[in-house]
This record gives C-alpha cells, structure tokens and sequence, in this order.
C-alpha cells in the first residue's frame, strides 16, 4: 500500500494496469505513457540503450502485472502497454500518437533528434520518416504562459517557430513540418487534411472510424 499525504493509494504500477484493464484505450494511453514516462526518464529526455532496457523492464512488469489475456480486460490492457510510450512529453503528444494511429498513420518516431554538420537544430515530437513530416502538437499555453514565454512577447515566439520550422525544413530528412492543436485531435479529419498537405500515407477505411471514434471520446456520441 503507497500512501500520500496519509491517504491510501495504489502504486502508480498498478494504477497503470488498473487503467489500461478498464478505460477507453485513449485514456488508457494518457495514464500509461505518464507512469513509462516517470518509471523510465524521471529526469527528462534521454535516449540509447540504458534506457531501452529500462523500458523493456517495466514494460515486462506491467504486462506481469496484467498476467494472461484471458483474464477480465487482460487483452486491451496488453495492447495499451505495448503501445505506451515513456517518449510522448504531455498529455496532448499522447493523444496526437492515439489519433496518429486511428488515422492509420505510419508509427511516428517520438522525439526525433535533428542535427547539422554535428549542430543541434531541433527535438520534434514526432516525425514520420515515410513521407519527411515532422509534427509537432502545439497548445496554445506556448504562447499565453509567461514560464513558457520565458520573458518573450507571444508574437516573438511564433517568430522563433518559423525560423526553427525553416532550419528544419532545410535539412535533407524533413520536407513538412505540421502544427497541430488540440482542436485537430478532437476532430481527426483536420489532422488528416494537415497531413494530406504533407503527403503523409493515411488508412483510407480508418478515417471515417477515427471520426466516430472521436465523437464517442468528446462527445459521447453514438455511431
């Protein structure tokens, strides 16, 4: 038993697990991602192989946890483990890695490093190596939350995006860069028609799915 502020709880292993048993598997992702994310890179972004087989070993313990798919949501609790990702930042690039899929997208490449002639350039949220697209989810507290503004107007932060958005659209790897909010994500044929203009392959029969399927998250919608 965890406890917090003298308040019984349960370990954020078996929040996880009672989650990904019983959500929606958009909720279920959101929670999943958070607990690989602070079990795995509790100090922020890194990468290479200490860190994959610190993944591989929580994963492994969740889906322990889980035990056979025969039992009560033994199935879908699997399969958002083995999707979950420690790499999406927030809740919203968690979310736009669930519409990614919906939409039939190819698997994105989360905090995609981009260097030049040795030089940093940019860590994108996910890019999509198939078609050179970069996207990158945007809230809007970028450009209203003075910690994040760092002291700039909200207009010199739209100027810095540009011109990263050039620097990287200058590098052979990356022809689109799409931006994308949470207004797409709640409404999956937005993100789809940013990525038609990009040249990203989607799954023709998904799109209208991941439609209901959005309706049914936000508006609890039928059909």
């Amino acid at each position: 038993m965890t406890f917090v502020n003298g308040v019984p709880v349960t370990s954020i292993a078996r929040t996880a697990v009672d989650t990904a048993r019983t959500a929606n598997f958009a909720d279920a992702v959101l929670c999943v991602d958070a607990v690989l994310r602070r079990l795995v890179l509790p100090l922020g972004h890194r990468t290479g192989p200490a860190v994959d087989t610190l993944l591989a070993r929580h994963r492994a313990a969740l889906l322990d946890r889980v035990g056979p798919s025969h039992h009560p949501g033994g199935r879908a609790a699997r399969r958002v483990i083995d999707f979950a990702s420690p790499h999406a930042e927030n809740g919203g690039e968690s979310l736009l890695r669930v519409v990614l899929h919906e939409l039939g997208a190819p698997t994105p490449e989360l905090q995609r490093i981009f260097t030049r002639n040795g030089r940093f350039v940019a860590r994108c949220d996910a890019y999509l190596a198939e078609s050179g697209t970069v996207v990158e989810f945007d809230g809007f507290v970028k450009l209203t939350d003075p910690t994040m503004l760092a002291g700039k107007t909200p207009e010199e932060a739209l100027r810095d995006r540009v011109r990263r958005d050039k620097r990287l659209l200058a590098l052979p790897e990356v022809r689109h860069v799409v931006h994308c909010y949470y207004i797409e994500l709640v409404k999956p044929r937005l993100l789809a028609a940013l990525l038609d203009d990009a040249d990203v392959a989607l799954n023709p029969r998904r799109r209208a799915e991941a439609t209901r399927i959005a309706a049914r998250r936000f508006d609890g919608a039928r059909g």
